[in-house]
């Protein structure tokens, strides 16, 4: 991103990883795999109300609820799309919408985190500068957990100031 294509309405990420197709989707789709490096806690439900194995990775038209590790915060959502090893996405909060999309090239796993409004959302600048920010760490993160077994998450401290908090 740069000062010539940023704006406030989207944005896009993008971050190489050293792992397996089918590892990222999980890591990405799954309640199991979201926890070891965004959530504190995942649970998907199926369109049937049935609460989904952990390990199980979600389909498009499942439910969700998350809750933030060491925050007081929580967000249901829904599961827009969900095409194995190759994109994944979900509401986000009441305005925006995720796409995650996967591609392999070199060897390596082209993950790419698009944000934006979600049709007819109303505008919060703040919302969506603090998710843009807050997307870099956690997709650092998870190349970080992925790569090299580490979680840069704070656990220990309750601090807002922190920024892997």
């Amino acid at each position: 991103m740069t000062e010539n294509n940023f704006n406030l309405a989207e944005f896009h990420h993008s971050i190489y990883l050293h792992s397996h197709l089918s590892e990222v989707y999980y890591y990405i789709a799954s309640g199991d795999g979201i926890c070891r490096w965004f959530m504190g806690k995942a649970e998907y439900t199926d369109t049937d109300g049935n609460i989904l194995n952990s390990a199980d990775t979600a389909r498009k038209d499942d439910t969700f609820y998350w809750h933030w590790l060491k925050k007081d915060l929580s967000i249901k959502g829904r599961v827009l799309e969900a095409i194995n090893n190759e994109l994944f996405s979900f509401t986000f909060g009441q305005s925006f919408e995720v796409v995650i999309s996967l591609k392999e090239q070199n060897g390596r796993v082209l993950l790419t985190l698009h944000q934006k409004y979600s049709a007819g959302a109303e505008k919060n600048d703040f919302a969506h500068i603090n998710c843009c920010a807050c997307w870099v760490f956690f997709i650092t993160n998870l190349k970080s957990v992925l790569e090299h077994g580490i979680d840069l998450r704070e656990t220990l401290f309750d601090d807002e100031s922190l920024v892997n908090r």
